[in-house]
């Protein structure tokens, strides 16, 4: 079997080897063309009948298992085809191997990497026939017998070219021939497939195959021709036609080169064409993702970068933030440590910072922010760090300090940006802050410890009247572990009804009978003994406690308050401590409903006490809640009237019903104060606003004179009686009126 005509294509013919199971243990070469052994590298005239064993050498490293793939289809007769790479050659190569009858298969190798494999030429094969017909001996029985070879090696190359062409269809690869003096192109049939032409002869016009070319792609591919017959250059193209039957443009490489007679004269060109659409489609699609692989990947970095600088910076004022601060104070520490230094931590909070985004809104409260970090950053130097940790809370972290009382120095620096008036938006906003300084080591060796140790001392200048700053001490850290120990032990006494209410008297002027009681709150804790509600009430507050402690004073106080009325037989009044907190709830008027219906008190004998202080915050909503409840006939009653910001004017706004007059008033009426008289004209000018007064904090004879004479309405005070619980009232009601401590 001659395969010289396939000088494009590695060929192999071959005969499979199996063992008693059936499992192929190594095939035969039958027959196999040039450019096989080209591509194995084996130059021998003759390798059939030879084993692969025998022929391709153990040492070759081929990782593919050609022997059962080869198996595969010499014995099932299924094709298959795989593309491998050759180490050898550093080629890649489309294998194709199919069977025509079991046991045997043939294998086509295409170098797909360049297309150069030449296809062998049958007018060669017909005319080395021809030369062997020549040369057969004339005698009769040569003749018979070489014509027999001859009607064999004709089968054969038959067989052959029919698998050719089913190479490459398979392939779908073509192969064509143009005649470079009359110009016609002679075409296989797979080339005419490609074109989408109907075949009816081999040849057709070098004008016709261009037009079919995309008019886009016509001058590349006339200019490649040219470049191949000046020998210029190879011919390797990529071009898009236009196929003739449906008009679906496909794309096609293909290879060609160039043949000349003895002369060295140009005479033909052979070729090959493959359609390479999906290969062009899937390196398109390939440089499509990889362009969004990388468009994607800078948007990952870049949001990488987004999302490393927000993970340790604050949003709004672009300062490092709590866990960018608690590293470069562990990094300090360390430095420190080493060198025997101290560092200085400033824990700085706000006054009131929330009055500013309620009442100007948030956007304001962000610029404000802003302002004071620049403010911040100017006060300490490059080496120092300053941070936001939360809210309206900032910190610094000043480093390298050599004694401590360099503090003082930078507090006063940091105090003084809060002196000029922060200018936000044509606002002019005046702030202060309360500040808290711990020191290390005196104060703490750990990060944390350390920033918690200035946050208490923070809060211990909140205590003292804000505006102001404390260095830590570890008092502060005893009364803030007794803080925490209080709020937890206020949730075990709601549970366990630990609470008791005492009710003080109080005195009408007029009637000069008990004109009813303010109920007031106690706790005698089994663990901490008895505390001062001045101490354990704003804990309340700070944890919210405030409202479930505050629900059960109302209720308790409406209902002991009927009782009340019951002994002494007419409408008393039950005075009610109610906190800021309370008062913000937007359940707290149906609260206070809620207490006059279950307890059947009515509401004119129920009075609200609250504060000056519950009004700063949030004037509108504050008035509005007490106006409604005023407008259900509770009274409402300002207690500590003078100890806060309120003037007689503000009070005219106020929806009160009862102003008491703060006992710091009531203690300087003494006939040696030149100033006693003030408390008269208090009552006198409150008196025009229509708001009844009460003294409270009456604690002589002479105080009671002086505010009977005054007119004071109502009175309170330990001359008058001093808070008790429940079982010992029935004693206030037994002495009768107010003349009796007259007498």
């Amino acid at each position: 079997m001659d395969y010289q005509a396939n000088h494009l294509y590695a060929f192999a013919y071959r005969k499979i080897i199996v063992d008693e199971a059936g499992n192929p243990i190594d095939y035969e070469f039958v027959e196999v063309n040039e450019a096989f052994e080209q591509l194995i590298s084996i130059y021998s005239v003759n390798i059939s009948g030879k084993r692969s064993r025998d022929v391709i050498p153990d040492n070759v490293d081929n990782p593919f298992d050609w022997l059962n793939f080869y198996g595969e289809v010499a014995l099932t007769g299924k094709a298959a085809t795989t593309e491998q790479f050759a180490e050898a050659t550093k080629r890649w190569y489309r294998v194709e191997a199919y069977s025509h009858e079991k046991g045997y298969f043939s294998t086509l190798f295409i170098d797909i990497t360049s297309f150069k494999q030449k296809e062998f030429e049958l007018i060669e094969k017909n005319e080395q026939l021809g030369q062997l017909y020549e040369e057969i001996a004339v005698t009769e029985e040569e003749l018979r017998q070489q014509m027999d070879e001859l009607n064999q090696v004709t089968k054969l190359l038959t067989e052959s070219g029919n698998r050719f062409k089913r190479a490459q269809k398979i392939a779908h690869v073509g192969n064509w021939e143009l005649d470079l003096e009359t110009k016609l192109v002679w075409v296989s049939a797979e080339a005419f497939d490609l074109y989408g032409l109907k075949m009816e002869n081999h040849e057709l016009a070098l004008e016709l195959v261009q037009q079919l070319v995309h008019a886009e792609d016509r001058r590349k591919m006339d200019k490649a021709l040219e470049g191949l017959i000046k020998g210029e250059a190879e011919y390797n193209v990529n071009y898009r036609v236009i196929r003739a039957d449906n008009s679906e443009e496909r794309q096609m490489h293909s290879l060609a080169e160039l043949v000349s007679d003895s002369s060295g004269k140009p005479v033909k060109i052979l070729g090959v064409i493959q359609d390479v659409t999906e290969r062009v489609i899937y390196e398109q699609n390939l440089t499509n993702k990889n362009r969004e692989l990388k468009r994607l990947h800078k948007g990952l970095e870049e949001n990488e970068h987004k999302i490393k600088h927000m993970a340790y910076y604050d949003y709004i004022t672009d300062l490092p933030n709590r866990i960018f601060f608690i590293d470069r104070l562990n990094a300090a520490i360390t430095i420190a440590k080493k060198n025997g230094t101290n560092l200085i931590i400033v824990f700085l909070d706000l006054d009131n910072f929330k009055i500013v985004n309620d009442t100007l809104g948030h956007t304001i409260g962000d610029a404000l922010l802003i302002e004071i970090s620049e403010r911040l950053l100017k006060c300490i130097d490059g080496k120092d760090t300053a941070a936001r940790l939360s809210g309206d809370e900032f910190s610094l972290l000043i480093e390298d300090i050599k004694q401590e009382n360099c503090v003082f120095p930078i507090i006063e620096r940091i105090k003084s940006i809060f002196k000029e008036p922060f200018w936000i938006n044509e606002n002019a906003i005046n702030l202060t802050a309360s500040i808290g300084v711990s020191v290390y080591p005196d104060h703490g060796e750990i990060g944390e410890e350390l920033i918690n140790n200035a946050d208490t001392a923070m809060y211990k200048a909140k205590e003292l009247g804000k505006n102001r700053y404390q260095l830590f001490n570890f008092k502060m850290k005893e009364d803030l572990l007794r803080k925490t120990n209080i709020a937890r032990l206020l949730r075990k006494a709601l549970i366990n009804n630990e609470f008791i209410l005492h009710y003080q008297p109080q005195y009408s002027a007029k009637t000069e009978k008990i004109r009813g009681f303010e109920a007031l709150i106690r706790w005698n804790s089994p663990e901490l003994g008895f505390l001062n509600p001045l101490e354990f009430i704003p804990i309340a507050e700070e944890s919210g406690l405030i409202i479930e402690i505050g629900e059960w004073v109302l209720n308790t106080a409406s209902s002991v308050c009927q009782k009340f009325q019951a002994k002494c037989g007419y409408d008393l009044i039950m005075a009610v401590n109610i906190s800021a907190i309370q008062l913000r709830q937007r359940r707290f008027y149906e609260i206070v409903l809620k207490a006059i219906k279950s307890s059947g008190l009515k509401p004119t004998s129920l009075e609200l006490e609250v504060t000056e202080s519950i009004f700063i915050d949030s004037y509108n909503n504050v008035a509005n809640e007490l106006r409604n409840l005023k407008e259900l006939g509770v009274r409402i009653a300002l207690d500590d009237f003078g100890t806060g910001y309120s003037s007689l004017s503000y009070l005219r706004k106020l929806p009160i019903t009862l102003l008491k007059i703060d006992k710091a008033f009531v203690q300087e009426i003494d006939s040696l104060n030149p100033y006693k008289d003030l408390t008269e004209s208090i009552i006198s000018l409150v008196h025009k606003l229509n708001i009844e007064t009460m003294a409270e904090g009456v604690e002589t004879l002479e105080q009671l004179n002086y505010l009977i004479k005054a007119k004071c309405d109502h009175l309170q005070g330990y001359y008058l009686g001093k808070p008790g619980p429940e079982d010992l009232v029935e004693g206030f009601f037994n002495k009768g009126s107010l003349r009796e401590f007259l007498l």
